[in-house]
């Protein structure tokens, strides 16, 4: 191998592991958007929910095109993946209804970065799916400096 291929392949390398290092962070802010959702989830589900036994610690959640990975468990939540090969046998599976998550692409208003998580009531009627919003949650990020990093600034719960 000469030197020209030598420092070829050697900036190649280089450039991947730069790639997949912004890819995993961003998944990153991804995965911290999913945990603060659950805790959001736990502490609605404990204030406001008239039913006091157990409750489903599942979240159904539409493969978001943007990130590469999702853990399977998020704060004692299993996390199901729903894609276009499983979505139809995910929905019949749970009698033509399910709580269809949709995580939503990171977004910049002004200074603000945010990730907002929104559970929708899906219902599949005759090969026909529909999707009703009644909340969600939105989860704001602001800079560290010192950590070099994105950190969760507050976490807002909202309504119809």
């Amino acid at each position: 191998m000469d030197v020209k291929q030598l420092f070829t392949a050697l900036t190649l390398l280089l450039v991947s592991n730069i790639g997949w290092a912004q890819k995993n962070e961003s998944d990153q802010i991804y995965c911290t958007a999913l945990q603060q959702y659950t805790l959001s989830i736990d502490t609605f589900y404990s204030k406001y929910s008239n039913n006091k036994g157990a409750k489903v610690k599942e979240i159904f959640l539409q493969k978001p095109e943007f990130v590469d990975s999702i853990p399977s468990i998020v704060n004692g939540y299993t996390i199901i993946l729903i894609t276009s090969a499983n979505q139809r046998k995910l929905y019949k599976d749970h009698r033509n209804r399910l709580t269809h998550t949709i995580m939503f692409p990171l977004t910049n208003k002004g200074s603000e970065l945010f990730i907002t998580i929104t559970p929708y009531r899906g219902e599949l009627k005759r090969n026909n799916y529909t999707l009703g919003v009644s909340d969600g949650t939105t989860i704001y990020f602001k800079f560290d400096c010192e950590k070099q990093t994105y950190v969760v600034d507050k976490v807002k719960n909202w309504g119809i």
